[in-house]
């Protein structure tokens, strides 16, 4: 029996927030809403100081609270070890939010809206609509069992993403996690390679939820991979998509505000 599994080489991950997005659009997201997270960590002090980005999800648990705890069976655990929702029975009451210890369950309360409450553009009604519902990753179900891969692992520009069959001794997760490297999160479907120096706890401290503080002084280095050593790439990557970010923030900021001063002035601005 298939058990899935996702497999994550830290120190290839550029920060670039590929995966998120790639998600949002797979699976016709709303407006606001984002079933996965890239969390920066950092750790020491110059110069034994070290930076990396860490991507997470639902973390697919072998024992899922999500589903022990849903009153009407949307919550349900596959044969492939994969947590998957019944959108049509999903009454959208959140206890299966407050019982993820990995944060990774998300309520769609305005899924029918776009942003400002507008309505849903052009774009945004593609695919499937959903509101007052739970939601989370699915591992992409429906493009896996066709065959494919999750979005976040295609449109990996840092190739750190590894997913396939964790039983399947020839699937390439499992020979990846035959070269000792990698580190399971708990009793789930989540593996981490660590880069060199990274605190053996911070994977848990930014996955979990209500986690204790960060150490200040790195502990024992992990093992390296095939991008730890030297400065760390993710640097760029992430000033890039902070740059970027600042600049879409800025101009949708400075569009209302022209919009706002014209109509309180009784004309219209010429924004488009």
């Amino acid at each position: 029996m298939a058990r899935m599994g996702m497999l994550v080489d830290i120190a290839r991950c550029a920060g670039c927030q590929g995966c998120v997005v790639a998600c949002q659009m797979q699976n016709n997201q709303s407006p606001g809403v984002t079933w996965g997270y890239v969390d920066r960590c950092e750790w020491g002090e110059y110069p034994q100081a070290g930076a990396a980005y860490l991507p997470h999800f639902c973390m697919q648990c072998d024992d899922p609270a999500c589903v022990t705890v849903c009153p009407t069976g949307a919550s349900v655990k596959g044969e492939d070890g994969v947590t998957l929702v019944d959108y049509e029975i999903c009454i959208g009451c959140g206890q299966c939010v407050a019982a993820c210890p990995y944060g990774g369950r998300h309520l769609n309360l305005n899924g029918d809206k776009g942003y400002f409450d507008a309505p849903l553009a052009p774009y945004q009604t593609e695919g499937i609509q959903r509101t007052n519902v739970a939601e989370k990753c699915l591992f992409c179900h429906d493009l896996v069992a066709e065959g494919g891969q999750p979005a976040c692992v295609l449109n990996c520009t840092g190739k750190a993403r590894t997913f396939g069959d964790v039983d399947d001794p020839s699937s390439a997760i499992a020979l990846k996690l035959a070269e000792g490297k990698a580190t399971r999160v708990g009793a789930t479907g989540f593996y981490y390679v660590q880069p060199a120096g990274m605190p053996a706890n911070m994977i848990d401290s930014k996955v979990l939820v209500g986690a204790p503080t960060l150490p200040t002084d790195p502990q024992e280095p992990a093992a390296p991979t095939e991008q730890a050593g030297g400065i760390n790439p993710v640097v760029i990557g992430g000033a890039a998509v902070v740059v970027a970010a600042a600049a879409v923030g800025g101009g949708v900021a400075y569009s209302n505000k022209k919009k706002k001063a014209a109509a309180e002035a009784g004309g219209t601005s010429d924004e488009k």
